[in-house]
């Protein structure tokens, strides 16, 4: 992880905030925001960027995988983890094939592997807007090839010799443009 990233924790039971903070209070690159509530969340999910957001799946108000879906509509690209101490595998696949989870976490968790998977999860989000940027990059870079090309055809073309060493045959315009 080489940015800071916002999480958000949502879980009814104020002791399962309080132990998940105490995990992240070490990490200076993830600021934890933590509710009971989840209609709470919706308004801390539209006033800050988050990143990640770990919420238990039942709660009064509102399940899990209905929040998750409230946020996914507005914010698709935050990831999702569901933290729950029930295993019901109807559930588990709607949150994989509705909401997109990222891992469904049981309680209680492994603090080692509850940090890695966040972790992982924060620095696969990083990779995605490494990617998206590397892409816009070479979406540029085509489009001044493109340019290239067509004010002088053939410019964009590589030739190799005999000894596969590259050359660039000039037409006398570009010779005269690039003295």
């Amino acid at each position: 992880m080489q940015q800071p990233h916002n999480i958000l924790v949502v879980d009814d039971e104020e002791n399962v905030l309080n132990a998940i903070k105490r995990i992240f209070k070490p990490y200076t690159l993830i600021t934890c925001f933590t509710t009971t509530d989840p209609f709470e969340a919706l308004k801390i999910v539209d006033k800050e960027k988050i990143d990640l957001i770990i919420t238990d799946q039942r709660m009064p108000g509102m399940t899990g995988i209905e929040l998750l879906k409230k946020i996914t509509s507005k914010y698709p690209e935050v990831i999702k983890i569901i933290l729950s101490a029930y295993s019901d595998l109807n559930v588990i696949l709607e949150a994989i094939n509705e909401v997109g989870v990222y891992k469904f976490i049981l309680k209680p968790w492994n603090n080692e592997d509850f940090l890695l998977t966040v972790i992982r999860a924060l620095e696969w989000k990083e990779l995605i807007g490494e990617n998206r940027s590397l892409q816009e990059e070479i979406k540029k870079r085509d489009a001044i090839l493109a340019y290239w090309e067509q004010r002088y055809p053939g410019i964009t073309k590589v030739k190799t010799d005999e000894n596969g060493e590259v050359y660039i045959e000039l037409d006398e315009d570009l010779g005269e443009l690039l003295k």
